[in-house]
């Protein structure tokens, strides 16, 4: 089997293969774009004929939208944490339904401003369209990197315009008010508040906090894991954290005594059930054990109805986060050590997401800077 190379323009080659005939005898290709020196392409083309060989290259003249799709959440899965796969799998799924027959070259912009604007019209959010469309664009710009596709339609599509909504910030009263409406009837509910209140960990990561991850000599919190929901079925995976890193995250007395107290309740329900605390068993846990971790959306719901009852329905479990952020900033601290704190892997997502936390900084040093300018006061004669 032979491959022809064109170069389409300095540097960008276009790799052409057979795979197969069409019922006229006509010849299917399949084609691919490199970038890099003529050598390379020969390369890459060598590759390319023996994977057409194999019958491990689609037919790009053929592969629907759908198709490519379903292709793409296999490489998705291998790659992407539970959580994404799952939002990116009912995306795709919808993708599917609208357009999964399209052929993925013919693909077109006003195609998919025609899905968006029916999408609008039928009361999607403007902020929910885009995130489908991000996903989409994910797909496609992985098609254009496989070869199949020449460039992505994606970032021509017609988007809405989404108003920046100010992130809801529960401030200390209300977390102590979570805090004293939940402690007598859900206690495993009121600690996990105040550690997400004092920690900013993930919802993920408190329900995979061991009691081994508690450093009692160095005052640290060890933050390896995270509790995440399969994609398919309701089996419970833990797994690394959002960003595959650990980190540690310094403790103080009082998140000390928080996790001292719930230690001591564990004990004391393990007691009554008649069976033994596991000494590495899961801190925030319904099992009496600790060998089961609690789910996600088991404490999601659970927040939630407590946030309805205290009167705060649109408060969010992951807004005990935003809180610990916009305090910090708002203190003073380093942007580098709450990045750290969050586990943001890069300092510029914190300073990007919480912005508006360093409005009264800015004040402050406008006052700052205006002392310092102000003329200065006549000497008395």
């Amino acid at each position: 089997m032979r491959g022809t190379i064109h170069e389409t323009r300095p540097g960008v080659w276009r790799l052409r293969v057979v795979v197969g005939y069409r019922p006229d005898g006509q010849p299917r290709q399949a084609s691919r774009t490199v970038r890099g020196t003529q050598r390379v392409a020969e390369t890459e083309l060598a590759k390319f004929v023996t994977q057409a060989e194999s019958g491990d290259t689609p037919m790009v003249g053929t592969m629907t939208l759908g198709a490519y799709l379903e292709k793409w959440m296999e490489h998705v899965r291998a790659h992407r944490q539970p959580d994404t796969t799952r939002n990116y799998a009912v995306k795709c799924r919808r993708f599917r339904a609208e357009l999964g027959r399209v052929r993925l070259d013919k693909l077109r912009v006003h195609q998919l401003d025609e899905v968006y604007r029916r999408w609008m019209a039928g009361g999607m959010a403007p902020s929910t369209l885009r995130g489908y469309h991000a996903v989409l664009s994910a797909a496609m710009s992985q098609a254009v990197k496989w070869g199949l596709v020449p460039r992505s339609v994606a970032p021509l599509a017609t988007l809405p315009t989404v108003d920046s909504r100010r992130m809801t910030v529960p401030d200390v009263d209300t977390v102590r008010l979570l805090v004293k409406e939940s402690e007598q009837f859900d206690p495993v509910l009121s600690a996990a508040i105040m550690l997400a209140a004092l920690t900013g960990c993930r919802r993920g990561e408190l329900l995979g906090l061991r009691w081994s991850d508690v450093d009692r000599d160095r005052m640290v919190l060890h933050v390896e894991r995270s509790v995440k929901r399969e994609e398919e079925g309701r089996a419970l995976r833990v797994g690394p954290t959002k960003t595959h890193q650990n980190r540690r995250v310094s403790l103080d007395p009082v998140t000390l005594a928080v996790i001292d107290t719930h230690l001591e309740r564990a004990k004391g329900w393990a007691a009554d059930a008649l069976v033994t605390l596991d000494a590495d068993g899961y801190i925030l846990t319904e099992d009496p054990t600790g060998t089961t971790p609690m789910a996600p959306d088991t404490l999601t719901h659970r927040f939630s109805r407590l946030a309805g009852r205290s009167g705060l329905r649109s408060l969010r479990f992951h807004d005990l986060r935003h809180s610990v952020a916009t305090t910090l900033l708002g203190a003073g601290y380093d942007l580098a050590i709450v990045a750290g704190r969050l586990g943001h892997r890069d300092p510029t997502i914190t300073l990007r997401v919480y912005a508006h936390a360093l409005e009264e900084r800015d004040r402050q040093a406008a006052v700052t800077l205006g002392q310092l300018m102000a003329p200065a006061a006549p000497a008395a004669s």
